[in-house]
């Protein structure tokens, strides 16, 4: 919560007498232009989220593959899947969102094709 004397609080104060004042027109360029400075923080927030959920995944499976007592090879493409989603997770956290995505896409293909042809 903003408190008085912050920037944010002015910011928000400014921003609720200036919706009071004005026509819908306003209004809704007001919402656009709102929703545009938020666009990249709601963004990293997301990817950093699937980062996580993927290396989550990944983790669940390497915890699988070792008590099945999986071959070495899978055990390390589950690794490696694990190293590349928290590439992407903290690549998206500070603000590296299309390197952190791409890293994430070739790391998977990658391990795809690793696993296609180790077998």
């Amino acid at each position: 919560m903003a408190a008085p004397g912050n920037d944010e609080f002015e910011r928000k104060q400014n921003f609720s007498l200036q919706w009071a004042t004005s026509t819908p027109r306003e209004r809704r360029a007001m919402l656009r232009e709102q929703r545009e400075q938020t666009a990249p923080q709601s963004t990293r927030r997301s990817y950093v989220l699937v980062g996580v959920f993927l290396m989550t995944a990944a983790i669940a499976g390497l915890v699988k593959a070792v008590a099945a007592k999986e071959p070495v090879s899978t055990i390390v493409l589950f690794a490696v899947a694990i190293l590349f989603c928290g590439a992407m997770a903290e690549l998206s956290r500070r603000g590296r969102t299309r390197i952190g995505f791409s890293v994430l896409v070739v790391g998977m293909i990658g391990a795809s094709l690793a696993e296609t042809f180790q077998r």
